[in-house]
């Protein structure tokens, strides 16, 4: 308040945030930006450049990167366990060869050296098997050049290497011949003991 005859200036108020402030347009872009990003996570897990990619149009490079920080640094955004569940969703739902994984995951922005460690352990026969087992059965009733050429040609669309499909198709070719003991080892308990004594 001001007072005359004291001959005091009146203090300084301090000013009011200015809505058109560059500093709260900034929060305003890095709130909004964060929110879509939650937004796009809540859908499903992304790598860090997916989240990129989908902000870049409405955001500048500060804000995003603010936003990728801040996400990286709470968790929700983790390349190495992205590309982990990537794997694991694949083999559960359509298992596909470790080449078109390692495609996928590079077009998803994930560096080599993530994909190496998420590739590291990948079995091949298995999710090749797991990948041929619905045509084979529905292929019983084929001769074995049709069977082969049907079932080659879904593995390696799935993008399985040449060995394990052959070895794949050799695997369940046998178990459609005789189901009862295919995929089991016909030894018996006496012979794989003679190996043993």
């Amino acid at each position: 308040m001001y007072i005359p005859d004291r001959g005091l200036e009146p203090p300084e108020e301090p000013e009011a945030p200015d809505p058109t402030n560059g500093a709260s347009e900034h929060n305003t872009d890095y709130l909004a930006a964060r929110s879509t990003a939650l937004r796009l996570l809540g859908y499903r897990g992304r790598s860090e450049a997916e989240v990129r990619r989908r902000l870049s149009p409405r955001y500048n490079v500060q804000t995003i990167e603010r936003v990728i920080t801040s996400l990286t640094e709470q968790g929700y955004l983790d390349d190495a366990a992205f590309a982990a569940q990537w794997r694991s969703s694949r083999e559960r739902r359509r298992p596909r060869g470790k080449s078109l994984l390692r495609q996928e995951l590079l077009g998803k922005g994930i560096p080599e050296e993530t994909i190496k460690e998420a590739l590291e352990d990948f079995d091949g026969l298995g999710n090749a098997y797991r990948a041929g087992q619905s045509l084979a059965l529905r292929l019983a009733g084929e001769d074995f050049t049709k069977f082969r050429q049907r079932l080659w040609s879904l593995l390696q669309r799935r993008g399985f290497e040449g060995s394990v499909i052959r070895e794949t198709v050799r695997t369940l070719w046998q178990e459609l011949a005789d189901p009862l003991n295919g995929g089991v080892d016909t030894e018996t308990y006496e012979e794989q003991n003679q190996g043993s004594e």
